[in-house]
């Protein structure tokens, strides 16, 4: 899977904790025995503007930030955040687009139905995911703000990662109920 570095583009809107999600993924990766380097963009992104994170590892690094048309990842928590990011993804459609189901509607604009979303993605790429991230989290542990752990569980699966290290890094990062939640969250992607 790795030969110099893999690349990935996370992104979604301020207030997701996206910052936070590629802390726990680059320290994973770390343990792991991977270089790892990041950068996030900030702006409007804490008041729910889009915010969009790069995390690359591997052997040899590079820039932080990869050029257009080169990433191995892009990761979406909001549907629609991901139309800004296909840029990113190989021409040769290689590209691993993981895209939780969660929409945050505005009012006044027009959503795109999950099939024109499919069709965009399909131009872009033949490995296409979709997480129902968010329906896990209100349903199954009846709390929305642990949707991450939900993606990390599920992103876990496609890195090299042993899942009892990411655990121990969510135990780094949480505590008390917090941490409970997060657990099962992250145990809930890991077995979709």
């Amino acid at each position: 899977m790795i030969d110099n570095s893999y690349t990935i583009v996370i992104t979604g809107l301020g207030g997701q904790g996206l910052v936070r999600f590629i802390q726990i993924l680059g320290k994973a990766l770390m343990k792991e025995g991977f270089n790892v380097i990041s950068s996030e963009t900030h702006g409007l992104s804490q008041r729910g503007g889009k915010v969009t994170c790069f995390l690359r590892f591997g052997d040899k690094l590079n820039a932080p930030i990869p050029m257009i048309g080169t990433v191995d990842m892009i990761i979406a928590f909001e549907e629609s955040t991901i139309l800004d990011v296909l840029k990113y993804a190989k021409p040769d459609k290689s590209t691993v687009l993981l895209v939780s189901t969660y929409e945050k509607h505005i009012l006044g604009i027009e959503y795109p139905s999950i099939q024109e979303l499919l069709n965009y993605l399909y131009e872009s790429s033949d490995k296409i995911y979709l997480i129902p991230a968010m329906e896990i989290a209100v349903n199954q542990i009846r709390n929305s703000k642990i949707m991450n752990s939900v993606v990390l569980g599920y992103v876990a699966k496609f890195l090299p990662l042993n899942k009892k290290v990411l655990e121990e890094i969510i135990k780094e990062n949480f505590s008390g109920s917090s941490l409970n939640l997060n657990l099962k969250a992250f145990n809930e992607g890991f077995e979709l």
